[in-house]
């Protein structure tokens, strides 16, 4: 059975700083070729933005899109499903497009067979047949059957993983994926500015309230996106039990609002967070306890991303800053976002990593009564460190 079919690439190939830095990051670690097979780096090293697995067309294939990438010669493949390869042509025009059959209304498709007869084609038009190179995969990731793969046919090749690579080639934001960020970052202002007005008005449920903003996001995106997160309300935002809303829940004046939300446009991601007060209510002293000291705190923790801090210290300043206010740390302090939503560093305080011009960080500490209280508040901005220090990207004001 012949499941393969090849895309030609005849354009000239613009550069790819991503995969470029890539190639770069896995020839340092001593692989020749790698296999990368996780949403995060298909989307990072080819440009492609790889569909987050989630409804019909998760079923319509045996496996999700791979790269395969030499790091000593010019190899360039792009593995996906038949359906997708169009998409995966004009986002990846430096990449061969090799697709895989999936789900046929007229005759039936050995899903596995198709994916694995196309990632054999492409190993062995790579010359990794009689091979004894080192080869870098991703085993969070890889399907197990592309494993006995490699095993059966391809015995000479020495396995190793690709995470700690692609880990440091991710870690610096190019010029590219820092304009990606700038425009998702963009499109968290749409989503809390609108909860802002929102929020004017009470006895509004949650769902109704978050299909509006969800709905305002898209527009100003020009297409649907993938969005995540959570907008709880009331008793709800005194505990941290991510995702825990929305729900079918009519707000009343004074009720607590803090959404927490995600989303993803052109393969990169915005995450921030912010905490209200519906109908136009005054805050409590004990309100403004709570959301002065998490503010506080993301706004300190922000100010420590700066070129020769490290990680661990922008966690060291948020906790400062919530002792100041008498309160304790409940989670960490932020991470990292790129094509994947929540990434490494993350600000905690064991994590030594340098702060360097050209990260991007989503800062996120939170302050809450517990079970039992009555407010809870957490603020997050997106953030992006630059050789003078940090130049936060969101633009919403603080609700509270």
């Amino acid at each position: 059975m012949h499941a393969t079919t090849a895309i030609a690439t005849l354009l000239p190939r613009p550069a790819n700083a991503e995969l470029e830095r890539t190639r770069t990051a896995l020839r340092a670690a001593g692989y020749d070729f790698a296999l990368l097979s996780s949403l995060g780096n298909v989307t990072y090293a080819s440009g492609y933005t790889v569909p987050i697995p989630v409804g019909a067309h998760t079923e319509l294939a045996y496996g999700s899109a791979l790269a395969l990438i030499g790091t000593r010669d010019a190899t360039n493949c792009l593995l996906v499903a038949a359906g997708t390869a169009a998409a995966a042509q004009a986002a990846a025009p430096h990449f061969d497009i090799l697709t895989f059959e999936g789900f046929n209304t007229l005759q039936p498709t050995d899903f596995e067979a198709a994916y694995l007869a196309t990632i054999a084609h492409a190993l062995t038009q790579a010359g990794l047949d009689n091979s004894t190179g080192r080869i870098a995969i991703e085993g969070r990731t890889l399907p197990y059957a592309v494993g006995q793969l490699l095993h059966a046919q391809f015995p000479h090749l020495v396995l190793g993983e690709a995470a700690a690579p692609l880990e440091q080639a991710r870690l610096i934001k190019t010029e590219r994926e820092i304009r990606l960020l700038r425009h998702a970052a963009q499109l968290g202002d749409v989503a809390q500015r609108r909860l802002a007005e929102l929020a004017r008005q009470p006895q509004q449920t949650e769902f109704t309230m978050w299909g509006d903003i969800i709905a305002h996001v898209h527009c100003a995106a020009g297409r649907e996106i993938p969005i995540s997160g959570e907008l709880v309300t009331g008793p709800r935002v005194t505990v941290v039990e991510y995702p825990n809303g929305p729900r079918e829940r009519q707000t009343a004046a004074g009720d607590a609002a803090l959404m927490d939300i995600s989303g993803r446009v052109n393969g990169y991601w915005f995450d921030c967070t912010n905490t209200y007060l519906m109908g136009g209510a005054s805050p409590t002293s004990n309100q403004l306890k709570f959301t002065r000291a998490s503010q506080a705190a993301c706004e300190a923790a922000m100010d420590a991303l700066r070129p020769g801090n490290r990680a661990s210290d922008a966690y060291a300043a948020a906790e400062t800053a919530f002792q100041a206010h008498g309160l304790p740390v409940a989670h960490y302090a932020g991470h990292q976002i790129g094509v994947t939503v929540n990434e490494l560093p993350r600000l905690v305080p064991y994590d030594q990593t340098p702060i360097e011009p050209g990260m991007v960080f989503s800062v996120e500490p939170g302050a809450y009564e517990g079970a039992g209280g009555s407010f809870g508040a957490r603020s997050e901005k997106m953030v992006l460190v630059t050789a003078q220090g940090p130049e936060i990207l969101s633009t919403f004001a603080w609700g509270i």
